[in-house]
């Protein structure tokens, strides 16, 4: 069955909307976030594409060095969108930290995420609750950690129930054939290999973390409001 918050345009391979998913208060708008991998292979009518759903803001989840290898289309000035950069997972490479766990690294990638980068949640958070006239777009690489706890956000902040988020996240796993094939091409054209732990959407990742943001924080709305 195709998954109708995706967004096919050539050059991308995990655009999604976060329309559709139901609340309490009706369903989620179409149009106001999407979701995204990284951009950099979009070509002018790709860019285009987006302009024509009513995009106004791009916000690259990234670090500095992947912008660097992999600039971002939008980032060179395209009228009508603002683009801004944030890196989410600044200082928490997982490959350099010895505090992660080795039997779920990227499960404890993601809870040091929580624990330490709350600032830059908001800053990210507030940067699309503000965004006007169209759509707000999140992106990172895959499309799928640093971009998929952006997502779980703003569905709690939606009031959608943990299940809810679960999918969402989980809807990433059809697309990680093409997905991966495009980052590993990547990869090789850099001489590196991907490491495969980081590379799946498990969605007992997504319930665990909701777990912990629920435990540790009290929910998405008191750890953003604190």
């Amino acid at each position: 069955m195709t998954d109708p918050r995706l967004i096919p345009i050539a050059g991308s391979h995990n655009i999604r909307d976060l329309g559709g998913w139901p609340t309490p208060h009706g369903e989620t708008a179409y149009g106001r976030a999407l979701r995204a991998d990284s951009l950099h292979r979009l070509d002018a009518a790709g860019m285009a594409a987006l302009r024509e759903r009513g995009l106004a803001l791009v916000v690259d989840l990234r670090r500095a060095e992947e912008l660097a290898e992999a600039p971002n289309p939008f980032a060179r000035g395209v009228e009508g969108v603002d683009y801004r950069h944030i890196s989410l997972f600044e200082d928490l490479d997982p490959t350099r930290m010895p505090e992660i766990d080795e039997e779920e690294p990227l499960l404890g990638l993601y809870f040091l995420a929580l624990d330490q980068r709350g600032p830059v949640f908001v800053e990210i958070l507030s940067l699309i609750a503000r965004a006007e006239g169209g759509a707000a777009l999140f992106h990172c690489a895959a499309g799928k950690d640093r971009t998929g706890m952006v997502a779980a956000f703003l569905l709690l902040l939606a009031g959608a129930e943990a299940e809810v988020v679960v999918s969402d996240y989980a809807a990433t796993r059809p697309r990680l054939p093409s997905l991966l094939a495009a980052l590993e091409a990547d990869a090789r054209a850099r001489g590196r290999e991907l490491n495969a732990v980081y590379l799946d959407a498990d969605p007992e990742m997504m319930r665990a973390l909701l777990i912990h943001l629920e435990d540790r924080h009290g929910g998405a709305e008191a750890y953003l409001r604190r």
